[in-house]
């Protein structure tokens, strides 16, 4: 399997991220895993990023729908209009415990979602967020 250069997680819930870093660490699918506990840091850091100033651009963004101030439809309108869809290869998986049927519309929308998982993360989604990720990629 194709091992990316970084995964960034979005999610205020500091018990998940723990629990995703963990899943990731294990499957050893990447180089780099980055945690940010709000979309308003996770933004400021890409935008780093961007600038070079930061470690490489995210290859995939596990990003949490429902969190305060920004939630993960904001985040998503904010990455879309800074234009890193359209500069990057980054693909986002939005993750939730509410049931992605809800949100399917509104997902849609954006051009860089690959798709939607229920969390906790687990070995078997992860291995789905790949293919759809490599899939993109191409």
């Amino acid at each position: 399997m194709y091992k990316l250069q970084h995964i960034l997680i979005i999610d205020d819930d500091q018990i998940n991220n723990l629990f995703s870093q963990i899943i990731l660490e294990d499957a050893n699918v990447c180089n780099m895993v980055s945690v940010c506990q709000s979309t308003i840091e996770a933004l400021e850091l890409l935008r780093s990023m961007n600038q070079g100033l930061e470690a490489t651009f995210p290859d995939l963004i596990l990003l949490d729908i429902n969190m305060p101030e920004l939630d993960g439809f904001d985040f998503l309108q904010r990455y879309h209009s800074l234009g890193y869809h359209e500069k990057y290869n980054t693909a986002i998986s939005m993750f939730s415990t509410e049931h992605e049927a809800e949100f399917q519309e509104r997902i849609s929308e954006y051009s860089s979602v690959i798709g939607f998982i229920q969390k906790p993360l687990n070995m078997a989604t992860l291995h789905t967020i790949l293919e759809h990720q490599s899939q993109s990629a191409q």
